[in-house]
């Protein structure tokens, strides 16, 4: 296993998926589907997002570098939400990878929401 896999795995057990942070699951099943979606995104070739391609590399780097446990808790509200999702696995990796690329932008919209001057 090269190193920055071992570093993504140690941040799956250590960080997300911490059993400290089981209360953040609806389920044990829903935390297992949310950890296949983030291994499916690490293993991602390629993806594509507001016209943007990401590459492998592009994901790898956002994932060990951006992600945070909010981002994840975020989108798992988002799939949720979600009707007649017909790839489970896959829809929850997409929101995932949604959720981190417009992460900076939710927040400044919360901001504004919470102190209006």
């Amino acid at each position: 296993m090269d190193l920055e896999t071992e570093k993504f795995t140690y941040y799956l057990d250590e960080c997300y998926f911490h059993s400290e942070r089981d209360k953040e699951f609806s389920t044990e099943t829903e935390k297992q589907l949310a950890r296949k979606a983030m291994e499916l995104l690490w293993n991602k070739p390629n993806i594509t997002v507001n016209g943007v391609t990401y590459t492998n590399q592009d994901i790898r780097s956002k994932l060990l570098y951006e992600m945070m446990p909010e981002i994840l808790d975020r989108a798992m509200e988002c799939y949720r939400a979600a009707k007649d999702v017909k790839s489970e696995t896959a829809y929850l990796a997409g929101c995932i990878f949604r959720t981190l690329i417009d992460y900076d932008a939710y927040i400044e919209r919360l901001f504004r929401q919470t102190y209006i001057f």
